[in-house]
């Protein structure tokens, strides 16, 4: 999501890992500065679509069930939170979601050799919690959090250095693409997922630096052959940040991209308008036309199936009046955009829908020090509250997962419902 680009202007301090999952806090309202300057860029124009070609995109998808799912982020760093936030996504979902976007173990993918034990164990016990056959939405990043270099080396310890080979080496280097499809192999046979992501928010190169975009066209199309050689039936594509496709010369740049990708995935935080506008993006719109307009845009944009990959709405205003930034939401506004995601989601054909946050992280939020603003532009999308009480979207989604099941198969039980059809392709 575009929020991260407060971690990608080097503003990271820490990390905080748990099960597999992480937050990462950000101090300082005086380190925001550098951001402030990007709200003296004038938003570049939206790409051009006819509205017309929505419904006829929708049916040329293919797409004939839609999967919805939550990734499992905990709210706290204790093991009750992990415990507490599966209960609550496993019975309430149809689709299992992972998302790795903390590095990548570059040493032993380049050697296809065993991967670190912390690593290995991670992932054992992730595959291990997997509803049983439950579709799999599995995500991950070859570039950092700032969206354009190589991701960090990771292994028994958080950080070590990037192997000699891959320094300063282009993304599309023979070496890079060997040691990405190793990793991509190594987790399609450990977790078989039905929907692979090669690049959470990898589009967002363009933004970044656009004279990269061609080199991480080359990596996603070495690994993306590769793998649909092995897997053919596995649907595999990257995501965008839905702010950032909209404009006309990424829009443009990426078809090529998009037109040998199974889906487009997509990051989208309809709330945040007034952040993206700062960062240099047209703004989404008003109330509800927040998310109606850009996904109506998406919609007649490309006849792929569409994949919002994370997506929330936040329940407490924020506020960071240094910088004049103020996103004016409440629980209600919630749970209207929860009740026309579901909607939109079926008139639209999408592929799957993910929630990025099941509970508001307060508890944690609590312990961070002091000037971490910037966290709270994502602290209370949960689904329920600091307290682990659900708010009122939760009944909405709850409702909207049951009318999704209505016209193929019955409520999902603790289990895991039986492997659904996806795009029909």
């Amino acid at each position: 999501m575009r929020f991260r680009r407060l971690l990608r202007l080097g503003l990271v301090v820490g990390v905080i890992a748990l099960a597999g999952t992480l937050l990462v806090a950000v101090l300082g309202p005086t380190r925001l500065v550098l951001i402030a300057l990007a709200a003296f860029r004038k938003p570049p124009p939206v790409y051009a679509v006819n509205p017309n070609d929505g419904p006829h995109n929708a049916a040329k998808s293919g797409v004939t069930h839609t999967l919805f799912g939550i990734t499992p982020f905990p709210y706290d760093t204790t093991l009750e939170a992990v415990r507490r936030t599966r209960e609550i996504i496993t019975p309430n979902t149809t689709l299992a979601v992972l998302h790795f976007d903390d590095g990548i173990p570059w040493k032993e993918a380049l050697a296809d050799a065993p991967f670190p034990s912390r690593i290995q164990r991670e992932w054992e016990d992730d595959a291990k919690n997997l509803p049983t056959g439950r579709p799999v939405y599995l995500g991950f990043a070859p570039l950092d959090t700032d969206r354009k270099s190589l991701a960090p080396a990771t292994g028994d310890q958080k950080r070590l250095p990037l192997p000699e080979e891959l320094r300063g080496a282009p993304l599309d280097s023979p070496q890079v693409e060997a040691a990405y499809l190793n990793y991509a192999r190594r987790a399609v046979r450990l977790f078989h997922p039905q929907y692979l992501n090669l690049g959470i928010e990898a589009g967002e190169i363009m933004e970044r630096d656009f004279s990269r975009w061609p080199q991480l066209e080359r990596l996603y199309g070495y690994v993306h052959d590769a793998l649909k050689r092995q897997y053919p039936r596995m649907q595999i594509g990257i995501s965008f940040g839905l702010a950032d496709l909209r404009s006309q010369r990424e829009a443009e740049a990426a078809r090529p991209l998009i037109a040998r990708s199974d889906y487009v995935g997509l990051s989208f935080y309809p709330y945040a308008s007034p952040f993206e506008e700062m960062m240099g993006a047209a703004p989404y719109g008003g109330g509800p036309d927040a998310w109606r307009r850009p996904l109506a845009w998406v919609r007649a944009y490309t006849d792929k199936p569409i994949a919002i990959c994370e997506t929330g709405y936040s329940t407490q205003s924020i506020q960071i009046p240094q910088f004049g930034l103020n996103m004016p939401v409440d629980p209600a506004m919630q749970a209207q955009y929860v009740k026309e995601l579901f909607q939109i989601a079926r008139r639209d054909r999408y592929a799957f829908v993910v929630w990025f946050l099941a509970v508001d992280y307060d508890r944690m939020y609590a312990r961070f020090p002091s000037g971490s603003d910037a966290l709270k532009l994502w602290r209370n999308i949960g689904l329920w509250d600091g307290d682990v009480r659900p708010k009122p979207a939760w009944k909405v989604w709850q409702a909207g997962l049951a009318a999704s099941w209505s016209f193929t198969a019955p409520p999902p039980s603790r289990s895991g419902p039986a492997v659904l059809p996806g795009p029909a392709r």
